[in-house]
């Protein structure tokens, strides 16, 4: 980037790294700060995995930077990684081994990208560097380049924290610079795969309830359910089939068929777009007979239909501030994000955590009335799909929904929401990072 001279103009690089709800939060943090404060040349750094962030963080002119190492180091991911991309000749390494490997050429990436900001211009004045907990080399980068440094997190902004004080309590022994800044939710037009449905939802305010393309009308469709009296239930695991959880497809989608079987439920399933999932829905789909009510209109290829009409799956993205509305329960993995957004919805949640602060987000839950008591993932995701497995978990589930569909759980969420409705953390976030270090 151009630097040195009286017209130089200050710069901001935001480094992130890890999954989609890691790394999604702190780039529109990065697109809102470019558009604000436009006199800053703004980098964003983060794994080339995230390249359909380009386009969105061009059109806020945000210059993005890939790095090639993968967003998780899942140990069977490795297998499906190219040499080639880490520089390495050895073909068997052991799981650690490669893993070094692929962290020493991250770092080397991470250092030559901060370089090319800061390497030529003596003057760092109004300079800094924005991290995620996931890019804690960016802390050491910015004492290299003598950078200020923050650290800011969709639920960690020195820190800022993107949650609700009305969710998680702020104990009295957390340092001044540590600021809650409300839920960073994403620009609108970063939600869809679809471009169709973006220009219908987002280019007209007046449709913000909702018309999809004509291609995706089966999924709103689903939603309306004229031949049911009750809304869908959402389900949705994120990016934990690509982090190694999801190691059996075929018996998820069995304790879903289970449960269907059982009840009168009916459920929407993101599969977000994770490879062996889509494939255990297309072996199913050719042998069940569809519900007449969808047969008319044939599904896009991001759709399936799937126990007699009962199970919609959906491997592309709509806005979740779109969907939940429309649901009774959402299920999900407890990420910080599909957490905050059924918060905003005012539903129920059932959790199913599997790492990190997905436990602490599942007990938060559960401990504000807002869901029942966290499932194992050997209940929603058994190892074997032997009959005993598949409908124990899934009496296990059901008995979760009916816990979440209590008038108590159920008047609880919609409190909670009616709390939350005018926070807007992005906004938050922004202007104490202004008060922190744009020059005035």
């Amino acid at each position: 980037m151009d630097g040195g001279g009286g017209g130089r103009r200050p710069r901001a690089v935001f480094m992130a790294f890890g999954t989609r709800g890691d790394v999604f939060p702190i780039a529109a943090l990065a697109a809102a700060f470019a558009q604000d404060q436009r006199q800053y040349g703004v980098v964003f750094i983060t794994h080339s995995a995230h390249q359909s962030l380009s386009t969105h963080l061009a059109d806020c002119n945000v210059r993005y930077m890939p790095v090639s190492s993968p967003p998780v180091l899942a140990a069977e991911q490795l297998e499906s990684i190219s040499c080639d991309s880490v520089q390495s000749n050895v073909e068997h390494d052991s799981f650690s081994q490669r893993k070094k490997t692929i962290q020493v050429e991250h770092r080397r990436e991470c250092l030559s990208a901060v370089e090319n900001v800061f390497g030529n211009d003596m003057s760092t004045h109004g300079d800094f560097i924005v991290i995620n907990f996931f890019a804690l080399e960016g802390w050491h980068l910015a004492e290299l380049f003598q950078v200020k440094c923050i650290i800011a997190a969709p639920y960690f902004v020195p820190y800022r924290y993107g949650f609700s004080k009305e969710i998680v309590e702020c104990p009295g022994y957390w340092p001044f610079s540590a600021h809650v800044c409300g839920f960073w939710f994403l620009p609108m037009a970063w939600q869809y795969s679809c471009n169709k449905c973006k220009e219908l939802l987002c280019g007209n305010a007046s449709n913000s309830g909702g018309v999809l393309c004509v291609n995706h009308a089966g999924l709103e469709h689903f939603t309306m359910g004229n031949s049911y009296s009750s809304l869908p239930i959402f389900i949705g695991l994120s990016s934990i089939g690509s982090m190694g959880f999801l190691r059996n497809p075929k018996a998820f989608l069995m304790v879903l068929k289970a449960v269907i079987e059982k009840t009168d439920y009916r459920f929407i399933l993101f599969s977000s777009g994770y490879q062996p999932l889509d494939s255990a829905i297309q072996s199913f789909a050719p042998s069940v007979a569809e519900s007449s009510e969808y047969q008319a209109s044939a599904l896009p290829c991001d759709s399936n239909l799937l126990f007699n009409g009962r199970l919609f799956c959906f491997s592309g993205s709509i806005p979740y501030s779109w969907l939940f509305p429309k649901c009774a329960v959402a299920i999900h993995h407890a990420g910080s994000g599909s957490t905050a957004a059924a918060l905003f919805a005012g539903i129920p949640q059932i959790s199913c955590p599997f790492l990190l602060d997905q436990f602490y987000w599942a007990e938060r839950l559960h401990w504000l009335g807002v869901a029942p008591e966290p499932l194992g993932r050997q209940h929603l995701i058994p190892d074997t799909d032997n009959a005993s497995s598949i409908n124990s978990a899934a009496d296990m589930l059901i008995g979760a929904i009916k816990s979440a569909l209590s008038p108590e759980i159920k008047a609880q969420a919609t409190r909670i929401a009616n709390k939350l409705s005018s926070e807007a953390g992005i906004g938050e976030a922004l202007r104490i990072l202004k008060e922190s270090f744009a020059p005035n």
